[in-house]
């Protein structure tokens, strides 16, 4: 993957380039480059498998420019991308873009700046320095080796978990004969990396930064008993991935034997990880979203600063929380990251 140094020295020299154009008022550049490596798990205990398959990995890298052109019609803004070519000859093509697709925007009043509290906190060499702020050097540098090793660490958690299991001892009635239980287990383990640079008319010192992150998604099932379960985790260093997301798989798969459904109606229950994460990813942050308001399609349409929760719950944004996975120190328009409230005391 490119280097921090190629990123900044491309948006260095765009920058330079587009702010040179006599019909250029403002120029934002970003560049960036991101690696998707992946292991895919297979196991079956009664099937011959291969536990875990070859890995698989993407990359790309580009750069994007976003400026305010002089007209004879007023001012326009536009915005240009070019994929895989950070030179100039590149910068131009996607300058190019942004000018020929450039529209008026009567409530546009510039590209973003600093206001006058992050200019007073802002640090003069701040923005020549990287802000790792979930920056692993282990996973920037983990190869096809690691990336198998992690998988294979998954498959003996999720073995270990079924092999240990005194309810699927009995059902067998020996570990010998275990497997024509029907165990299986499948899944993912996903490693992102990623760099960005960016520098602007108004925020001229260029700014960078690197993030890794790391998940692992797992189902398993007893084939025999009808039953199956599911485990996951996010994190953002390597040293912290245990593959506990695939033994937690294949205890929840054995815990769900002899499962009983219950009738319709209103129960008092406690919400585990998993469904308070599919009920904030598809039901509270869509309708949160500004896309959704716009479109008048967010069930809290007309409920600002009104109850929508329980007084206990709050919700919030914080891009740049340290150690979680995924924060960022600054935004994709060069700002620094902050904190949003969503919900408040409900």
């Amino acid at each position: 993957m490119l280097s921090l140094a190629d990123l900044r020295r491309a948006v260095k020299n765009a920058l330079a380039f587009a702010s040179s154009q006599s019909d250029v008022a403002e120029v934002e550049v970003f560049a960036s480059a991101g690696a998707n490596l992946t292991v895919r798990l297979n196991y079956t205990s009664h099937i011959p498998s291969n536990g875990v398959e070859e890995p698989k990995s993407t990359e790309g890298y580009g750069l994007g420019i976003r400026a305010t052109f002089r007209t004879p019609d007023g001012i326009k803004t536009g915005f240009g991308s070019e994929p895989t070519d950070l030179s100039l000859e590149g910068a131009a093509r996607a300058l190019d873009k942004a000018r020929s697709g450039a529209v008026s925007d009567a409530e546009f009043v510039s590209l973003p700046k600093l206001d006058s509290s992050q200019r007073a906190n802002a640090k003069p060499d701040a923005a020549e320095k990287t802000a790792p702020s979930n920056y692993d050097p282990a996973l920037m540098r983990i190869g096809g080796k690691g990336l198998v090793d992690a998988g294979w660490r998954m498959m003996d958690r999720a073995l270990g978990a079924f092999q240990s299991s005194e309810d699927l001892m009995g059902l067998a009635g020996s570990a010998e004969k275990m497997a024509d239980l029907g165990l299986i287990l499948g899944g993912d383990v996903v490693m992102l990396q990623d760099r960005m640079a960016i520098a602007s008319t108004h925020l001229p010192r260029v700014q960078t930064e690197q993030n890794t992150l790391v998940m692992s998604f797992a189902t398993a099932m007893i084939e025999s008993q009808s039953s199956k379960g599911s485990g996951w985790s996010v994190g953002s260093k390597l040293a912290d991935f245990t593959g506990e997301a695939a033994a937690e798989a294949a205890r929840n798969a054995i815990e769900s034997m002899d499962g009983q459904r219950i009738p319709t109606g209103s129960y008092n229950v406690v919400l585990g990880p998993q469904a308070v994460a599919e009920i904030l990813e598809w039901v509270l942050m869509p309708g949160l979203s500004l896309d959704s308001f716009y479109a008048g399609a967010s069930p809290f349409m007309g409920k600002l600063g009104q109850s929508v929760a329980s007084e206990d719950f709050n919700l919030y944004d914080d891009g740049a929380a340290p150690g979680l996975p995924s924060s960022k120190a600054i935004t994709d328009e060069g700002l620094p990251t902050g904190r949003t409230e969503l919900i408040r005391q409900g």
